[in-house]
């Protein structure tokens, strides 16, 4: 199995010393922060310097996580998501990144989870299309408290997008959180539409409670939560996927510690796992 640091667990470094941070600690992927990359690309650096470094470290690209808003409603927001989407696919498509990320969020709350699947779909089709022309294929992820977050949601977009570099990163945590998913469902989970696996411990609001900050409820090390996380691993394994494992939190107080402690406990509890 093979191992990606998710740019989440050293949110405070920038993009090149997550290079670093990822092959001084074990890891055979990066997957990338979003905001990071922004940072790089804007202050004027180029994918051919990013790639350099990446084999440099002989450390894979895994992902780019995240265009975020993809339900966007407005021609304004379209416009914001199908321009990122373009850029970031030709900086994926320069580096050897073989998938983006996608996550739709909570502008269309107002509408139900069918419309909510209809209208993020639309999106992500002409998303898919910008895709396509460069190679590059989108995982989606249903944040725990979004309109569209269960695994059966997950299908039922699937189905809407109709395009075959469409498909899914399983997050333990936000499936978990919403209830979104049986170990069953999970281990039946076809392995092609698995691009990547988030491997994420945490907690939970009680059934009928409302959801809090994120950071509160995802501030743990792997196995220092509630979620029975070698149940999860070996659902997920059962599928067959071979694919990278990254591991991922949210935390103010985590986010200040060593990242180079961090990043090997994280590997270290992911390598526990998986077996």
């Amino acid at each position: 199995m093979r191992f990606a640091l998710h740019g989440m667990c050293s949110l405070h470094s920038n993009i090149l010393s997550d290079i670093r941070l990822a092959k001084e600690t074990g890891y055979q992927g990066l997957e990338i922060h979003t905001e990071k990359l922004w940072r790089y690309i804007n202050a004027g650096f180029t994918s051919e310097e990013f790639k350099a470094r990446l084999d440099a470290a002989n450390i894979t690209p895994s992902a780019i996580d995240i265009i975020g808003g993809v339900e966007a409603a407005t021609k304004e927001e379209q416009q914001r998501v199908f321009k990122e989407a373009e850029i970031l696919c030709r900086f994926a498509k320069d580096i050897g990144a073989p998938t983006i990320q996608l996550n739709a969020f909570e502008s269309l709350n107002a509408f139900s989870t069918e419309e909510n699947i209809q209208l993020t779909a639309k999106n992500i089709r002409s998303i898919a299309d910008i895709g396509r022309e460069h190679g590059i294929r989108f995982q989606y992820e249903g944040a725990a408290w979004t309109p569209i977050a269960t695994l059966e949601d997950y299908y039922r977009l699937l189905d809407a997008v109709g395009r075959d570099n469409f498909g899914f990163v399983l997050d333990t945590w936000h499936l978990w959180a919403c209830r979104g998913a049986t170990l069953e469902q999970i281990s039946q989970v076809d392995k092609s539409l698995i691009y990547n696996v988030h491997l994420s411990d945490g907690k939970r609001p009680a059934e009928g409670q409302p959801w809090v900050d994120e950071r509160e409820l995802r501030g743990f090390y792997i196995g220092e939560g509630d979620i029975p996380m070698q149940e999860w691993v070996d659902a997920l394994l059962q599928t067959g996927y071979d694919g990278f494992f990254s591991g991922e939190f949210l935390n103010d107080q985590l986010w200040e510690h060593d990242h180079y402690e961090v990043a090997e406990k994280m590997l270290n509890g992911m390598k526990a796992l998986v077996k």
